[in-house]
């Protein structure tokens, strides 16, 4: 069962299983998105839209995901929320976009579970103008070894069973191969990583 397949079938109870972790995670996503600059702003895997509460009125937002079950739920978010918002169905790896066509990418605890996450960030880094930033919100592996082994590397087959989510993937080092960065944040010893990364202005 692919991860598109797992992820429709929980869609409808995913924020009542996610609401535990609620109080560590949704303060950061605030953050990502208040570091969004210009007007036309993408979000990648924008899943069941835990994102779209914090986008001002003023962002034309597009947002996709590969899941229809998650995106018709964040269609309804929207509007009720009445941003000025579009949704597509796609993934990160294939977006249907013209070359430079954002000002800002936000991807929020997506690549964990993205099947060729270099293939995502080079697609980011196409759709992104020149000079435009990408925001990166992952979980990654940590800091500490301890925590890798000890807590990361016994999620890591269930949470591939269940979601195809991979807790020990290195999003940071990828980013850091395609992008310039201007943050990295580390929280809880790096389970999670809030970047900040601008497209170079020449290839």
């Amino acid at each position: 069962m692919s991860f598109k397949e797992k992820y429709a079938r929980i869609s409808r109870y995913y924020e009542l299983l996610e609401r535990p972790l609620d109080r560590f995670f949704c303060p950061l996503r605030k953050k990502a998105v208040s570091f969004i600059e210009g007007r036309r702003v993408l979000e990648v895997g924008v899943g069941v839209g835990k994102t779209l509460r914090y986008y001002g009125r003023n962002v034309e937002l597009c947002a996709v995901d590969a899941v229809p079950e998650a995106l018709e739920i964040a269609r309804k978010k929207a509007r009720k929320l009445g941003l000025n918002a579009c949704f597509q169905l796609a993934d990160v790896e294939n977006l249907p976009f013209p070359d430079e066509s954002f000002d800002t990418v936000v991807s929020s605890f997506v690549f964990c579970t993205v099947p060729d996450p270099e293939k995502g960030v080079r697609e980011i880094l196409r759709v992104l103008k020149p000079g435009g930033r990408a925001i990166f919100l992952e979980h990654t592996k940590s800091d500490s070894i301890l925590l890798n082994y000890l807590v990361l590397l016994p999620l890591k087959v269930p949470l591939k069973v269940i979601l195809d989510d991979d807790p020990l993937r290195e999003t940071h080092r990828l980013v850091r191969r395609y992008f310039d960065v201007e943050l990295e944040e580390s929280h809880y010893n790096g389970i999670v990583r809030l970047i900040l990364a601008r497209k170079p202005l020449q290839g």
